[in-house]
């Protein structure tokens, strides 16, 4: 498991400062504005409405009969080559226009609501749509909400494919709402305002709050953002202006929430008085080469408001990249934020960060939205190198032969050491040693090893065990082979080492003095008149000289040839 601490050094905390700083001009993708596309939003309320409307005003103008031809490249159906996807319903049919049989041309502000027929806001792709005729005809000119009760309508009570259009249909009311002021030829004032609209207005705005923290900006939503706007990517059909919401969804509470946000996002236990935090986990050792595996980190919300976010990863150990457009919606809430690691260029310690930045522009005290301190999540792991099993500490032996030689029996001293390294170059930067299965051929009831599955040598250590053989066991030859499975500790790129074989030897001979039958001391006539009396007895006999279980002439031989001795 990852142990999580907290960070609480500022000279990192001023250091991530600087990378943040050096790394910000390239995170830019596809879809987002130009550079400085929106330098001069600087305020918030009716100042960034003002700043938003001159930045997005003057755009080409298309015609009502250009969006035949257009809404077909805003809006295919990636799953169909050729299709649109129609508004609603989520429908997907062929993208040719056919005199508006199959699809029409969808007015999401309505021209009843001070949509003019013949000024620039008719054509603007921003809020036309490819629709179903008859979908379009059960809309009619309805006011967005999620009521169902015949006077509002819902942009998601048709759609079964899970495509979710009320973000983006917030999104163009909010356009709308921006971009024309009435300040255009045959256009009027349109405003977004709570409950049911009248003249020149739509609703419900309180809804479609909800509805763009609910459903963020998502891809289809940037692409097709990115289309009106592009003249290279869409050069018969560019309408050269943006929906500053797509790119900024930050600007949404800015101009129409109702208090300054009291938002604050935090990491680990706890946000600081300025709404700060930081957390540490270190993830432990993984293989050099290999990336470590955790999938996510969190971030938690508190506060009452809902509010936008994003986040970065930066470091060696993460993928640069950047998370953008998410939201909270209102309460309490928390997130995951999905990793990307990069696989370990060499051995020691890396690491990377993720930083969530609340990204809403108003604040309703210290710690709380635009004044909201970043979170900074520092996540370390240490590369090491594969462990390396061998008989021989610096140098790699696998195959370890012991000869015990002649033990007699029932001898005490009857084992032999041996050692199991972990051999390591940089004893800091290798993974541990863990012993597997041992499996073991010949006579492996004789000959035995104290080395047992499991145990775990570290890094520049070792295992000192012992080779023993049974002395109780019959006289004779005695030969057995233990092979040794070994691994790297269980982390992320572990791997099985080179078996270890260790071969096993020795004679169990008869012990001196095994013919002193009567144990006087002395091998004398005595006892062979002992052996004498027993010969050919099967079974345990003090006569059974050499241990077989019967006493017979092989016994005999042993006693002529010890006769004489005077025993210790």
């Amino acid at each position: 498991m990852p142990n999580h601490r907290m960070l609480t050094t500022s000279a990192f905390t001023a250091a991530l400062g600087l990378a943040l700083a050096a790394l910000s001009p390239a995170l830019a993708d596809q879809y987002d504005p130009p550079a400085g596309y929106y330098s001069t939003a600087t305020g918030t309320g009716a100042t960034l409405e003002s700043q938003l409307h001159n930045i997005i005003d003057n755009h080409t103008s298309r015609s009502y009969g250009d969006a035949r031809q257009a809404l077909p490249i805003l809006d295919p159906d990636d799953d169909n080559p050729g299709n649109i996807l129609l508004v609603y319903n989520s429908q997907s049919v062929s993208g040719t226009w056919d005199a508006g049989a199959t699809w029409n041309r969808e007015h999401t502000w309505p021209r009843s609501w001070g949509i003019g027929s013949s000024g620039v806001d008719n054509s603007d792709l921003h809020q036309l749509r490819g629709c179903n005729p008859s979908v379009n005809s059960s809309r009619s000119n309805k006011p967005f909400d999620t009521v169902t009760n015949g006077t509002y309508w819902n942009p998601d009570q048709l759609d079964t494919a899970g495509v979710q259009w009320r973000g983006e249909i917030a999104r163009a009311m909010f356009y709308c709402d921006i971009r024309y002021d009435g300040s255009d030829t045959n256009t009027e004032n349109l405003q977004l305002v709570n409950g049911f609209p009248s003249a020149n207005q739509m609703g419900d705005l309180a809804s479609m709050l909800d509805w763009h923290f609910e459903q963020p900006v998502d891809f289809r939503d940037r692409r097709r953002n990115h289309l009106i706007y592009s003249s290279a990517d869409n050069p018969f059909y560019f309408q050269g202006n943006r929906n500053p919401f797509v790119d900024h969804p930050e600007y949404v509470w800015a101009i129409w929430g109702p208090t300054p946000n009291n938002s604050t996002l935090f990491v680990g236990a706890n946000p600081e008085v300025d709404g700060s935090s930081d957390e540490m986990i270190d993830l432990g050792k993984v293989i050099v080469g290999i990336a470590p595996s955790l999938a996510s980190v969190s971030v938690m919300k508190i506060g009452a408001n809902p509010t936008t976010w994003e986040a970065f990863t930066l470091g060696d150990l993460l993928v640069d990249e950047t998370i953008t457009h998410q939201t909270f919606v209102t309460g309490a809430q928390s997130a995951s934020i999905p990793l990307t690691f990069a696989a370990t260029a060499s051995t020691g310690l890396t690491s990377g960060q993720v930083v969530i930045d609340n990204t809403d522009l108003t604040s309703a005290g210290a710690g709380q939205g635009v004044n909201d301190g970043d979170d900074t999540v520092t996540i370390f792991a240490t590369a090491v190198d594969h462990s390396s099993g061998s008989f021989q500490s610096g140098a790699s032996l696998t195959t370890l032969n012991i000869d015990l030689g002649d033990i007699e029996q029932g001898e005490a001293m009857n084992s032999a050491p041996f050692d199991v390294f972990n051999n390591a170059g940089d004893p800091l930067n290798t993974a541990d040693l863990v012993v597997g299965t041992i499996n073991g051929s010949g006579d492996t009831g004789v000959l035995t090893i104290d080395l047992t599955n499991g145990e775990v040598i570290a890094a520049g250590n070792m295992f000192a065990a012992l080779a023993s053989i049974d002395t109780n066991a019959a006289l004779g030859m005695y030969s057995a082979t233990y092979t040794i499975n070994v691994a790297d500790e269980s982390i992320p790129g572990s791997t099985a080492g080179a078996p270890l074989t260790l071969n096993l030897s020795a004679n169990l001979i008869a012990a001196l003095c095994a013919a002193d039958i009567n144990n006087d001391g002395v091998v004398d006539s005595a006892d062979l008149g002992i052996l004498i009396s027993a010969f050919g007895d099967a079974g345990v006999s003090p006569a059974d000289v050499n241990g077989d279980l019967v006493v017979d002439t092989a016994d005999l031989g042993i006693l002529i040839n010890e006769f004489g001795d005077i025993c210790p």
